[in-house]
């Protein structure tokens, strides 16, 4: 229920005056009976020591004839229930504002010191946490907003959720005693992780960028010298969210010719693409795009190469490539 002010102590009290007069009620104890307060009461809301509440303010005002209703309601303003409560705790803040500071220092740390879902950041390198990791780079990211942890990784509803739901989140559960979240959107699909442990574990140990990442993200050197198999991975992890599968139908081709690609605007994370599928004896192109650079890989028997070192897990990408494998 919200209160009453009077914006002048002089119309609060005309106001508390006019209504013992109109009414020909002989003693404030009188008026205090009739909306069922005592005289104690009255006397702090005539005196302004208390704000009055809006239901008493309503019985007191009907009191009076119409105009000078209208009169007294132009003179008032109404303030939410717990409005001294809040402007207390303002002047006490004031006031005090290093013991404030100091408490919430000491509470900063102690959450600090603490992590709702613990693990070890430094588990040994596996081909899940590798492709887990290759989803990170390529749709994911990670970042602190004051103590929370927010990890998230994105998708198409229509073309990821099979790959997110079936495949991609029971790695995860594997890997980390996180209850990861999967929302499903109109157009769009989010996997969130809420986590200090991980966000630790890809920014200080794979050094991955917190927040705004695509410029300058890059395969961690972790991995890229931890041996074939897990750059395999990480790479796979990469080119189920970034990358993708082209038919390209136009009549100059006999069949559909078709083409694996990967776009990205860090041009560090291409050359590390660039060089590895190069190690690999994978042939493949390079291609400007407005502000990012495409890699593509060209035809069927190079993407039997790609598919046979790399490969897809998400069914997106799958179910254009079955009849190559």
């Amino acid at each position: 229920m919200r209160r009453i002010i009077f914006t002048n102590p002089k119309d609060r009290e005309d106001f508390f005056t006019e209504i013992r007069e109109y009414v020909n009620i002989t003693s404030w104890n009188e008026l205090a009976k009739s909306i069922g307060k005592s005289r104690f009461m009255i006397e702090k809301y005539r005196f302004g020591k208390l704000s009055i509440p809006e239901n008493k303010f309503s019985e007191l005002i009907t009191k009076l004839p119409e105009n000078r209703k209208e009169y007294y309601l132009d003179k008032i303003t109404k303030k939410d229930h717990y409005w001294g409560q809040i402007l207390g705790g303002k002047k006490a803040f004031a006031l005090n504002k290093k013991s404030f500071d100091d408490g919430r220092k000491k509470a900063s740390k102690a959450r600090s010191l603490s992590a709702k879902y613990e693990f070890d950041i430094n588990m040994p390198l596996s081909e899940e946490l590798c492709e887990f990791i290759g989803v990170i780079i390529g749709d994911g990211f990670t970042n602190r907003y004051g103590h929370m942890y927010q990890t998230q990784v994105t998708g198409d509803k229509n073309l990821d959720l099979e790959y997110y739901r079936d495949i991609f989140k029971p790695v995860v559960d594997k890997l980390f005693p996180i209850n990861a979240t999967l929302v499903i959107r109109k157009d769009c699909l989010r996997l969130n992780f809420y986590s200090k442990r991980l966000f630790e574990m890809l920014t200080k140990r794979f050094k991955i960028p917190a927040g705004i990442k695509c410029y300058s993200v890059k395969i961690p050197s972790e991995i890229l010298n931890a041996g074939e198999p897990f750059v395999n991975a990480t790479l796979r992890g990469m080119f189920n969210t970034d990358g993708g599968v082209g038919l390209d139908k136009r009549k100059t081709y006999k069949k559909p010719y078709i083409r694996v690609n990967y776009t990205s605007v860090s041009s560090k994370l291409i050359e590390q693409i660039h060089n590895l599928l190069n190690k690999f004896n994978i042939p493949h192109s390079i291609h400007k795009k407005d502000n990012s650079q495409m890699i593509q890989i060209n035809g069927k028997e190079n993407v039997k190469i790609f598919l046979e070192h790399i490969g897809f897990s998400n069914p997106r990408s799958l179910n254009k490539v079955k009849y190559l494998i």
